[in-house]
């Protein structure tokens, strides 16, 4: 993938996140910069620092299942931080693989139940979001109209015709294509419907739009009042955190897709496929940082990006926006096997709270200078400051300036002249990706300091 080619995804992230909070690698840092990583000592020191905590951010998952126990439609949902009340759902393809490594046969997300049974449905689906799973429902038709019974109508603009193929083969169209006016009872057979002929890709588009036609159903929020402060704990259940996630306004995330897996690992040719990771840990990491899980046993990044789309044009990345240099850095940092848990559209972290010319490092006792070198090369003009405070699960925090863009338009032009030169050779880390998300910072919304 060329450094823009998921400009029009990444244009949609920020607009799914506009409004709400956000807080939050690459081909060449490579295995050097992963053993260096690895044996980081930054974050160890024994001064102990104040703590910004992140707002909680409550996480539940919402799966529905056919008759066959088919999961037929997924979503991660994660509630507003500050009133509890509505928050976020992020659609999840149901042909996602769970698979962890390429080289095994890849199996979708969709057949988890029927092969390993409902109580490991979450656990794959914090597997593939990388967030933790507070709580999580799995509904089948009649359990998930009951849950949508508060609203009694929804609009619902399908952009394709809805069909549903029984157990014999034989297949009925419920819905033709266009709006249309539907109980909560027909909007769990849409959600249910299934035609083993037609692939997730083909179907999901009235999954998105059965998603959006909820939000809009819910509005400002149903039954507020209802809906009770939240403890500490968070929801003590998964009913407690629907009543909480529709008792406010609702945004819905459709745009992560999955890229088809073929040859030697989907052997069975099954309709399944591999999520842009990148995407889904920077979109995950700017709704839930207090949620998000560490799976590498290495540095635990936040990123904060306050770049302005000026000074992006200006560093004559045409066509690029601030969410492409998140994503671009995200690659970077987990490319090294680094964790990406927090992403923020602002900056907070320095004292200024504007973006500065350099990119600033920030890290308890400072890096090493082996890791600084391996960052550095990777990272354009970089310096380094003692933090005043820390986030929690955080050892890094990454300031990005404007020398990263620097380096991001040298590595753009690098592309460009290895594309049309085929004796030209490509600059370190020409082909990345990039982006970032828009929002509002939790920790400057939600700030808790302790010893």
């Amino acid at each position: 993938m060329t450094a823009f080619a998921a400009r029009r995804r990444n244009r949609t992230i920020a607009a799914a996140l506009s409004g709400i909070l956000v807080l939050g690698a690459a081909p060449t840092l490579g295995v050097v910069g992963w053993h260096v990583l690895r044996s980081s000592k930054a974050g160890t020191a024994a001064k102990t620092l104040p703590t910004v905590a992140f707002p909680s951010t409550p996480t539940a998952m919402l799966a529905v299942v056919d008759d066959q126990q088919l999961v037929s439609a997924l979503a991660v949902l994660v509630l507003a931080p500050g009133t509890g009340k509505g928050g976020t759902l992020v659609s999840i393809p149901t042909n996602a693989t769970t698979s962890q490594t390429a080289d095994e046969q890849q199996a979708p997300i969709a057949d988890t139940v029927i092969t390993k049974g409902p109580d490991f449905l979450a656990d794959d689906v914090s597997s593939i979001s990388l967030v933790s799973i507070g709580s999580s429902g799995v509904l089948d038709a009649t359990a998930l109209a009951a849950l949508l019974a508060p609203t009694p109508s929804l609009t619902v603009s399908l952009p394709a015709e809805v069909v549903d193929a029984a157990a014999d083969g034989t297949k009925q169209t419920l819905f033709p294509a266009g709006d249309q006016q539907l109980t909560p009872e027909q909007v769990a057979s849409i959600l249910v419907a299934d035609d083993p002929a037609q692939p997730e890709q083909q179907r999901i588009p009235n999954v998105h739009a059965v998603w959006a036609a909820l939000a809009a159903a819910i509005g400002t929020g149903i039954n507020p009042d209802a809906a009770a402060a939240l403890g500490p704990d968070g929801p003590v259940d998964f009913n407690d955190f629907m009543l909480h996630f529709m008792a406010g306004p609702v945004q819905v995330f459709n745009d992560l897709t999955t890229v088809p897996i073929t040859g030697d690992s989907n052997t069975a040719k099954l309709d399944v496929g591999r999520l842009d990771i990148p995407s889904v840990v920077m979109l995950m990491a700017g709704l839930a940082p207090s949620a998000m899980i560490t799976p590498k046993p290495t540095l635990n990044f936040r990123i904060e990006n306050g770049l302005t789309q000026a000074e992006v044009d200006a560093a004559g990345l045409t066509g690029a926006t601030p969410v492409d240099v998140t994503l671009d850095l995200v690659q970077r940092l987990l490319f090294a096997q680094g964790n990406v848990v927090s992403v923020s559209p602002q900056v907070y972290t320095l004292e200024s709270h504007k973006s500065p010319d350099v990119t600033t490092i920030f890290a308890e006792g400072a890096l090493q200078s082996d890791e600084l070198a391996v960052i550095t090369n990777q990272l354009g003009e970089v310096k380094t400051e003692d933090p005043k405070f820390q986030f929690p699960l955080v050892n890094v925090v990454i300031v990005v300036g404007r020398s990263y863009l620097t380096g991001m338009a040298d590595r753009e032009a690098a592309a460009q002249t290895a594309a049309t030169d085929p004796n030209a050779t490509a600059a370190s880390g020409s082909d990345t990706v990039s982006t970032d998300a828009a929002g509002t910072d939790p920790a400057a919304s939600a700030t808790t300091v302790s010893s």
